[in-house]
């Protein structure tokens, strides 16, 4: 069986290679999700972990254990304290699966003082590990044990001399303050030190705790030290720095399973213990979770297709083997013995893909590591990746379930005798099981019943502005969304033979021959494989559609609310100087040359932003407005803003401004109050008259001003209000205030990047008190690893799914020529040219492909205008300025004009080849046999 498994598999090579390219593709899919999201969450707890760093200035793998020892305990209670203590912390630490970067135990006699040369409170400290994280800058290392001539040596650091007021090589008198009248005793300073690396997690806890302390050999500290009888030791301390850049994720649950037991359990020994960042290990467990099912929820489309793809193949495969399959069955080959052969082959090509796919998978994370956006990588440093069980266990559950999507087809065929298989040749087939079952209406009828209440459901909840998201992503949209597709595509193949045949009687006295011969033949087609190709192409190109304008909505929603925001590219807030003229203070108005001449620089502005006390129609607004004073010329150059927010151009309202100087904008919240157009609203800014400006128009929108922003009227009841805006020229209001300080917004040259801005700035001395660079918001947005997770893997789906409609288009058109040689033969023989053959395919192509192609883009557009705006409850209602839209990137669509151009040609070249190699005489000869 095993030989003719291996000669079967020679035979059918490239069905078995396109086989094994769609397991490869499934399964190293499914191996990416526990890969990259082990790869992401550590770069997630890295940057928090530096995150904690910088607020709080602590080590974030600290763990601290503290024991406070009573004063009145005698040295064996005191030394039995700490071995107890540290026996503990050992046994605690050793169970959490985390590398240890140093751990040091500290001891404590914080009641000694200075009685010699400045009096002043000191500590004397015993620490384990100090001689390998020091740097002597004057004297060296203590020694240990009381010196014969009384004294012990000691050593400090820089800041402790000059507290203390002491020298290195003196030898001081202390005393303890709880025996005061007991001999003193006396220290040699022998060293004064540095940490050995400012970046040694062993001084966690930086310096501080030591400006007055004196370090003591640790085993002196307990033994000769202690025994004097006149020293105590009041507390220890136990520090451990874990490595977290080297966690392991797998141990994540047990790591923070352990230090929860650590908070109850020290304090039952009366010990108390800190690590502050186990709130932010806890929240792993929550993100871990919420970016596996996204990772899945992106797949979910496309792993349907790949199954999809692999069914596809295999009937087609079953099909061009069918009468091998009866022959078999006729000479005594059992049903079970077909299927075991089939069974085999899948088999080993699950093998193969079970041990390559994890592979695969790293390979494919690369993709998803160095995603800048959807089809856009960037060269950067990719995600550090790497293998662990979970990516074999994903590939195995991939390589099982595409298995049995693989042997469906073999079940019925490996029944069929000799004299079925003919039968079934003859056999017409009028509908399908699917067009019987009425699959597609059920698909498309339960997505729009869904679409239906949800959509309403999510208008209902944003109509309040107070919807609250919780970031994460629904993930029934994907797969409604893909029922929708799917239906959509199989209601085309239903409906396609009918329209077919109704464009064949409307045009029939006009067909040509390759025309004629075309529609007849694809009108004919009821269970054929002409269908199965239809509804791949349709669907995959549709789902291709789908996922591009999923991913650039989503992209370019978090883009659009960072530059909105922003108002720019770039806006500083410059550094104003003030000048006593006459006994009054004024500022001193900065060189806009300065901004404007800034390399990379295309055009700059004044933008005046300040909030005034307004009046209007007799009475004062409840809350103070924002004034925004601009150039109405140069911030219509400089501004960013979409086009869609506003019922005419942006820049007509810039216009009005300008041929109305004293009007205003103002937003839509004043004509909620009873504003109308042409009325006038007093403005004051601080420190001058009030300014009338006439209303030329209400806006919803203006960049940089977030007309659903809310301020506290009442503190005791936390009421808000809403805080409006207005738009005025800037020239106008300066005409008519004092000097205030403005904002410079820039635009910046396409290609110009933020270091030559920053260094042209550096260079040219302008004193700067705050930039926003929306660009560089926005690559700090884009490095968050939902996002690119998000797009690398809607990127890598896309990638997959045209891969797939390359090679089923292939496999189609291939095995459909190979099938038909004796039908071109015969054509060929009645004389119908070389080129009215090729010609015929051309059509064929037309009807089959090109068509198929133009419903993909037609279902694709519809879905995407349908279920890409739920998206928007990834994000908080009031996060949502400007509003979430759907809008295709031209790009995109030539990406994928590209792959149907390289396909179609590529395609027709082979086709071309084959049909021209064909045997007309041997095919003849055939015919008649």
């Amino acid at each position: 069986m095993l030989t003719l498994l291996f000669r079967k598999m020679r035979s059918t090579r490239w069905m078995v290679l396109c086989l094994f390219i769609g397991f490869l593709l499934a399964a190293g899919m499914m191996s990416t999700v526990p890969i990259y999201m082990d790869s992401s969450l550590q770069r997630i707890l890295i940057k928090d972990m530096q995150a904690y760093q910088q607020e709080t200035g602590e080590y974030p793998g600290e763990y601290v254990v503290t024991k406070s020892v009573p004063i009145k305990a005698d040295n064996a209670q005191r030394r039995s304290a700490v071995q107890e203590m540290t026996e503990l912390v050992d046994d605690r630490t050793s169970r959490i699966d985390m590398p240890q970067a140093n751990k040091k135990i500290i001891i404590y006699d914080d009641y000694m003082y200075l009685t010699t040369g400045k009096t002043a409170r000191v500590k004397v400290i015993g620490m384990t590990g100090l001689e390998d994280h020091v740097t002597f800058i004057e004297g060296g290392m203590y020694a240990p044990g009381q010196q014969p001539d009384g004294t012990f040596q000691v050593i400090c650091n820089e800041e402790c001399l000059k507290t203390l007021g002491i020298s290195c090589g003196g030898t001081y008198e202390i005393q303890n303050s709880f025996y005061t009248s007991a001999e003193p005793l006396y220290v040699t300073v022998s060293g004064v030190f540095r940490q050995s690396s400012e970046n040694d997690s062993y001084w966690s806890e930086t310096m501080e705790p030591y400006l007055n302390a004196f370090l003591i050999d640790y085993d002196t500290f307990l033994g000769d030290y202690l025994d004097t009888g006149v020293t105590t030791l009041g507390s220890a301390d136990i520090r451990y720095s874990f490595d977290y850049q080297k966690m392991d994720l797998n141990d994540l649950s047990s790591i923070t399973k352990t230090i929860d037991e650590d908070f109850t359990i020290y304090p039952a020994n009366d010990l108390r213990f800190s690590m502050g960042i186990n709130d932010i290990l806890s929240e792993y467990a929550v993100r871990a979770a919420n970016l596996k099912s996204m990772l899945w929820i992106l797949q979910i489309p496309t792993i349907v297709m790949l199954a999809f793809y692999l069914f596809m193949v295999s009937q087609l495969n079953v099909e061009q083997e069918k009468n091998e399959i009866a022959v078999f069955k006729s000479r005594g080959a059992s049903s079970g013995q077909i299927f075991a052969i089939y069974a085999m082959e899948a088999g080993v090509l699950g093998l193969v893909t079970f041990i390559a796919a994890p592979f695969i998978g790293m390979l494919l994370c690369s993709f998803l590591g160095v995603s800048n956006g959807f089809l856009e990588f960037v060269n950067r440093t990719g995600l550090s990746v790497k293998l662990s069980l979970d990516a074999f266990i994903y590939a195995l559950l991939a390589v099982v379930i595409f298995f049995i999507t693989t042997m469906l087809p073999i079940i019925p065929a490996s029944k069929l005798s000799i004299v079925k298989y003919k039968q079934s040749k003859a056999r017409v087939v009028k509908m399908s099981l699917w067009e019987k079952l009425c699959i597609d209406v059920i698909l498309l009828g339960g997505s729009l019943v869904w679409y239906f209440f949800t959509a309403r459901s999510i208008k209902r909840l944003f109509a309040d502005g107070t919807y609250v998201s919780d970031g994460t992503i629904n993930p029934l949209y994907f797969v409604f969304s893909t029922m929708f597709i799917m239906g959509a595509g199989l209601l085309f193949i239903r409906v396609y033979p009918y329209v077919l045949r109704l464009v064949y009687y409307i045009g029939k006295r006009f067909w040509t021959v390759p025309q004629y011969i075309a529609i007849t033949s694809v009108a004919r087609s009821q269970g054929g494989r002409e269908r199965f190709l239809m509804l791949f192409l349709s669907v995959t190109f549709a789902l291709g559609i789908f996922s591009a304008n999923t991913a650039r909505a989503i992209n370019n929603s978090k883009s659009d609310r960072i530059y909105y925001s922003n108002g720019a590219d770039v806006v500083i807030d410059a550094y104003w100087r003030l000048e006593n003229v006459e006994d009054e203070t004024s500022y001193v108005e900065i060189d806009m040359d300065d901004f404007q001449n800034l390399s990379g620089v295309e055009t700059a502005t004044r933008v005046l932003r300040t909030d005034v006390r307004a009046t209007y129609n007799g009475q004062r607004s409840d809350v103070d407005p924002t004034l925004m004073a601009i150039e109405p010329g140069k911030f219509s150059q400089t501004a960013w803003f979409r086009s869609d927010l506003l019922p005419v151009h942006w820049w007509n309202y810039c216009s009005a401004l300008v041929d109305y100087k004293a009007g205003v904008l103002a937003s839509r919240g004043w004509e909620e109050k009873g504003v109308q157009l042409g009325d006038t609203i007093s403005v004051k800014l601080s420190g001058n008259d009030s300014i009338d400006l006439t209303v030329l128009a209400f806006v919803d929108y203006w960049p940089g001003l977030d007309p659903t922003e809310q301020v506290e009227v009442n503190s005791s009841t936390s009421e808000t209000a809403a805080k409006d805006f207005l738009v005025c020229n800037y020239n106008y209001i300066r005409k008519l205030t004092e000097l205030q300080p403005y904002q410079i917004w820039l635009k910046l040259q396409d290609g110009a990047t933020s270091e030559q801005l920053y260094a042209d700035i550096s260079a040219k001395n302008l004193k700067i008190q705050r930039i926003q660079d929306s660009s560089q918001m926005l690559i700090e947005e884009k490095t968050d690893p939902a996002l690119q997770g998000m797009n690398g893997a809607l990127t890598l789906g896309f990638v997959v799914i045209m891969l797939m409609t390359v090679i089923g288009f292939l496999i189609y058109w291939i095995i459909s020529i190979r099938s038909r040689t004796l039908q071109f033969g015969v054509l060929r023989a009645m004389g119908v040219t070389f080129r009215e053959v090729i010609s015929t395919l051309g059509w064929e192509q037309l009807l089959v492909s090109l068509v198929s192609i133009a419903m993909g883009f037609v279902i694709g557009g519809i879905a995407s205008d349908m279920f890409v705006p739920m998206f928007r409850t990834m994000y908080d209602a009031a996060d949502q300025v400007p509003p979430f839209r759907v809008q295709g990137d031209p790009g995109d669509y030539i990406k994928m004009y590209v792959i149907i151009a390289i396909m179609l040609i590529g395609g027709f070249a082979v086709l071309g080849g084959i049909i021209r190699k064909i045997n007309i005489n041997k095919a003849l000869k055939l015919g008649e046999d």
